[in-house]
């Protein structure tokens, strides 16, 4: 099982990014919410946490292995309680998912319908059947996750964080992502050493 990708991000299409791991390229199929902001990211090394599973008819002998990535563990965890509705598979839930998670959990929780049949491979019966199945389940996935920032997007001070986390072992595109959510949640964030110390406690959950 491949639960995770890290490589540099080579290019972003309407369906899929191509990434480059040790001179191999591999194809993830992202959902549309993600496209902004990996366009943002192409050119830089990214992270995506991901689902591997086969796609085809088994019946005819015909199966294509295939990746689908997201920017955080916990839209990757949606995905897969998403997944989990009669009637939604792999390709319709990465389609439907043109909203960020957090947007689609909160109107599964309100119990909005309609909102929920307008998006793309969802009609009325099927949102009826997601709100039924999941509604009380996906509170945990209401609130926004900080998108990565691109280093071109990056302050001074923010580069030098980044350079230290690198320099301690850190992954450069988990370091960008604590960094996102660091910066996010104090702006007022100036000095390296105060931008490290607040990222690490991102990447406990402190």
């Amino acid at each position: 099982m491949i639960c995770r990708i890290t490589g540099r991000l080579l290019h972003v299409t309407k369906l899929a990014v191509v990434i480059d791991v040790g001179g191999l390229s591999y194809e993830v199929l992202v959902p549309t919410s993600a496209l902004g902001d990996l366009q943002r990211l192409c050119g830089s090394d990214v992270a995506l946490f991901t689902v591997h599973y086969f796609d085809g008819n088994p019946a005819v002998g015909h199966l294509v292995p295939r990746l689908i990535g997201f920017l955080s563990e916990s839209e990757r965890e949606f995905f897969n309680e998403f997944i989990k509705v009669k009637n939604v598979g792999m390709r319709k839930a990465l389609r439907a998912m043109s909203v960020p998670a957090y947007q689609l959990a909160g109107a599964i929780e309100q119990g909005d319908e309609r909102f929920l049949a307008s998006l793309p491979e969802i009609g009325k019966r099927t949102a009826g059947q997601i709100v039924a199945q999941l509604r009380g389940q996906v509170q945990r996935f209401c609130v926004p996750t900080a998108a990565p920032l691109a280093a071109a997007e990056m302050t001074d001070a923010q580069r030098v964080a980044l350079d230290i986390l690198v320099q301690w072992g850190d992954r450069r595109a988990d370091a960008q992502r604590w960094i996102a959510a660091a910066v996010e949640a104090d702006p007022r964030l100036s000095e390296p050493e105060d931008i490290v110390r607040a990222a690490y406690r991102c990447k406990h959950g402190v």
